[in-house]
């Protein structure tokens, strides 16, 4: 039961630890050839982005086996079973709480007017890397080969 209870903590901390936005460029972007636009900053808002529930349905399941795991060390007979139980069905609600918050991550609405005339927007998750703009400010706009806003960043 011990290495039962230990896995279930080291699962839901690694899950918990590796549902931060990544920083930096893709592996896949690394050496690839981009356009860059100048401009200047129309607007900046801040957005909520999502990740679809996922953490959600993680965070429960392993809230829900741990849970499941430190009830059944409570009492004896029925009252353990009982304790299963509870202990499962309050895991797994904390667990979804805890995923939820995983999910849950900000980015920037960047709004910019390029030299050439054009306007152009894309939302950048905001993290340890990202450059915060502000409206006015000079930038350059990186697309990818794709067409997309790689980055924004200020001149």
């Amino acid at each position: 039961m011990k290495k039962v209870l230990i896995s279930s903590i080291i699962i839901g901390l690694t899950l918990l630890t590796t549902g931060c936005a990544p920083k930096g460029y893709a592996q896949s972007t690394v050496g690839e050839t981009m356009n860059v636009e100048p401009g200047v900053v129309q607007s900046v808002r801040q957005v909520q982005v999502n990740n679809n529930g996922v953490g959600n349905t993680l965070g429960g399941v392993v809230g829900s086996v741990a849970g499941g795991v430190a009830g059944n060390h409570v009492g004896g007979g029925s009252g353990r079973d009982v304790a299963t139980v509870a202990g499962a069905a309050i895991g797994s609600v904390l667990g979804g709480i805890a995923g939820n918050n995983m999910d849950n991550q900000y980015g920037q609405e960047i709004v910019v007017k390029l030299n050439s005339g054009k306007t152009v927007a894309t939302v950048l998750r905001i993290n340890g890397s990202a450059a915060m703009v502000r409206p006015g400010q000079a930038v350059n706009v990186f697309f990818s080969n794709a067409g997309g806003i790689s980055n924004i960043v200020p001149r």
